[in-house]
């Protein structure tokens, strides 16, 4: 049980900050959308939206645990993983983009704006991870390496 709330926890919260990161940039591109062309924003959120920003939150959430966490994978190198992170996201944000043609509403671009700049976020977040990862690998090889040389 103690394994599975370690597990379950971190994703929790993960999921719960994309969400609300998700919210803020749909309310924000609302308002720069209406300021640029002019179409009153009424500061709503469809129920809708509000329904696919959570399952999409959680699912982005999983994939991160699943990928880019060590609970499950520990034998792939972390760029491996991030590679697959990539592709499995970019397929959850088509299927995203695919409901929302199905959606009769003008403000739907607004919630594909919004979830790909939380893609985008999401993405760069990984590559800063992956750089500091390679630092902190090779800063304590040159640890290591220190250490031995002062051993012999």
């Amino acid at each position: 049980m103690k394994k599975l709330l370690g597990f379950v926890m971190p994703l929790k919260t993960f999921a719960a900050l994309i969400f609300a990161g998700l919210i803020c940039l749909y309310m924000i591109s609302g308002v720069l959308y209406s300021t640029l062309t002019g179409v009153p924003f009424n500061y709503t959120i469809p129920f809708i939206f509000a329904i696919q920003g959570l399952i999409l939150s959680i699912l982005i959430a999983i994939l991160w645990g699943i990928f880019l966490g060590d609970a499950l994978i520990k034998k792939w190198r972390y760029f491996l993983r991030y590679i697959v992170f990539a592709l499995a996201l970019l397929v959850l944000l088509a299927a995203c983009l695919l409901t929302f043609f199905a959606v009769p509403t003008d403000w739907a671009k607004l919630w594909l704006i919004a979830a790909g700049f939380l893609a985008a976020g999401i993405f760069v977040l990984s590559v800063a991870s992956e750089i500091y990862f390679q630092v902190t690998g090779k800063r304590y090889t040159e640890i290591l390496n220190a250490y031995k040389s002062d051993g012999n």
